[in-house]
């Protein structure tokens, strides 16, 4: 009885602790005018995928989301300091960097010249860069064309297809996605990782019964969600703090594309550019 009143107790102090550090979360992104979403965090309504597939118009493709993990971290303050996890995705050569940290106040010219430094051009044009799968060497900072998503375009109030990005309006939602996402991992034991299931999974089936009532399936997507360009003169604070962001699954995401590379030139095709974020005097 000991054993178990001490374990509950510690229980109960760790997610005291984690209420806190949500809290002062949300403080500071609505203190600053910053944007949360999440997306769902499971990829199936049922067990049986073979059922789920029938049940949903053969709801088979893009089980999971590409690029919208959820690494269980949260933005964290120290020194009075903000720093966010980040994810760089490089579409062009289906490679991805994650950065634990990355100060608000961090020019991203800085770290991408950290990230992908110039190739010494003593070496004339066969100097190759730092990573093994860049293969023609383009990976160089000054070369390299930056994007954000632009999720939530659907407007206050209308429905959101399963698939998209969706707003975390309140700190209450804030806190049951992170200890749902927490308990889908495993960390609360398997009893609240089959709770936690349940919920998203009546949630995930809610959305797809409210999409399918309004647009007959959940085949008929919405265009592929526009993106911005980001000069790299920028802070990350300047990024996130845009009106246009939000940061799904408190993971700063950006798509990373070789100016030249013929992805970039397909990904434009495809993707509606809005508009660039520079600074000031370059307007």
């Amino acid at each position: 009885v000991r054993k178990a009143r001490l374990a509950r107790q510690k229980r109960e102090r760790a997610r005291a602790e984690r209420v806190s550090r949500v809290k002062k979360v949300w403080k500071h992104c609505s203190s600053t005018g910053i944007q949360l979403g999440r997306v769902p965090l499971v990829s199936t309504v049922t067990d049986d995928v073979d059922d789920d597939v029938n049940e949903e118009d053969e709801w088979g493709e893009s089980r999971w989301h590409d690029h919208h993990p959820h690494t269980g971290r949260l933005p964290e303050q120290s020194g009075g300091e903000w720093s966010w996890p980040c994810m760089f995705v490089y579409p062009s050569h289906k490679q991805s960097d994650f950065v634990p940290t990355f100060a608000e106040s961090e020019m991203i010219a800085l770290r991408m010249a950290e990230m992908f430094p110039e190739v010494d051009n003593d070496g004339g044009d066969d100097e190759e860069t730092e990573m093994p799968w860049d293969y023609n060497n383009e990976f160089r900072c000054s070369k390299l064309a930056l994007y954000f998503e632009v999720h939530c375009t659907e407007g206050e109030g209308n429905i959101i297809h399963p698939d998209f990005v969706s707003r975390l309006k309140d700190q209450g939602a804030t806190m049951r996605f992170y200890e749902a996402s927490r308990a889908l991992k495993g960390d609360e034991g398997p009893e609240m990782t089959e709770v936690a299931r349940c919920a998203e999974r009546r949630r995930l089936h809610k959305q797809r019964k409210d999409w399918k009532k309004k647009h007959g399936s959940l085949w008929a997507k919405p265009d592929q969600c526009p993106v911005v360009r980001i000069h790299p003169a920028m802070t990350l604070k300047d990024v996130l703090v845009d009106k246009r962001m939000v940061v799904p699954n408190f993971l700063v995401t950006f798509l990373v594309f070789p100016e030249d590379h013929p992805a970039h030139a397909a990904f434009l095709k495809e993707r509606k550019c809005i508009g660039i974020i520079q600074p000031d005097n370059m307007m």
